[in-house]
């Protein structure tokens, strides 16, 4: 007879961490809104089975983005046309150590795992004084939060080098949108970068903005 217990492997996140990736198994992942876990939609070992099912998922939902993976040599790889491994992923099945998942909050620290825009969970520690006269101060430190790499204190993040701490000059003048758009997505109109639900909103063809000067999808 079926427990409650039984019924949660239905999650797939839960049974993937019973039933590992094989070698070469393609798994279709959620890239967008990210999530401090790998979260996996489908695996197969049919390579088109799974592109097409990518293609799907990614045309039944309009703010939500998905991405064909590969398993090799214990890693994600992104997968050529023709589905063999083609350049390591960004995204990564990361091990969070069970230290960061406890409480650790107080009256003056402020503490919470975030997720880099590559994926990367990191962990950050706010602490806030107050001066006998008043005054405050605070004191942010970010660190690794791996299981095989934890409590090293960063500022970039380890896995894309992007700055994870960005100071502003309060005698800027404030940027305008196309400033904080990026360069080859300026006058695209699937890119504006406006927030639903707490999620921005990304371009439609590319999730991340084109990586070069001039996006073929231009209008």
């Amino acid at each position: 007879m079926d427990t409650l217990k039984d019924f949660l492997f239905l999650n797939a996140n839960i049974a993937t961490e019973f039933n590992p990736f094989d070698e070469r198994e393609y798994l279709v992942i959620q890239i967008y809104p990210r999530d401090q876990s790998l979260r996996v939609s489908k695996r197969s070992f049919d390579y088109e089975l799974a592109k097409s099912y990518k293609s799907i998922k990614n045309l039944a939902h309009d703010y939500t983005s998905f991405a064909l993976r590969i398993f090799h040599d214990s890693k994600l790889w992104t997968v050529d046309f023709e589905g063999n491994p083609e350049s390591l992923s960004k995204q990564q099945d990361w091990k969070i150590a069970e230290k960061y998942f406890q409480p650790c909050c107080t009256n003056d620290v402020e503490c919470e795992l975030n997720v880099c825009q590559c994926s990367y969970p990191y962990f950050s520690t706010l602490r806030i004084n107050i001066s006998d006269t008043g005054e405050y101060s605070s004191y942010l430190r970010l660190e690794t939060c791996l299981v095989d790499d934890n409590s090293r204190q960063i500022d970039h993040c380890p896995n894309c080098n992007c700055a994870l701490i960005v100071e502003f000059d309060e005698d800027e003048d404030e940027l305008d949108d196309e400033e904080s758009t990026p360069v080859a997505c300026i006058g695209y109109d699937n890119y504006h970068g406006q927030y639903y639900g707490g999620n921005m909103l990304v371009c439609g063809i590319h999730a991340y903005g084109w990586n070069g000067e001039n996006c073929p999808d231009y209008q």
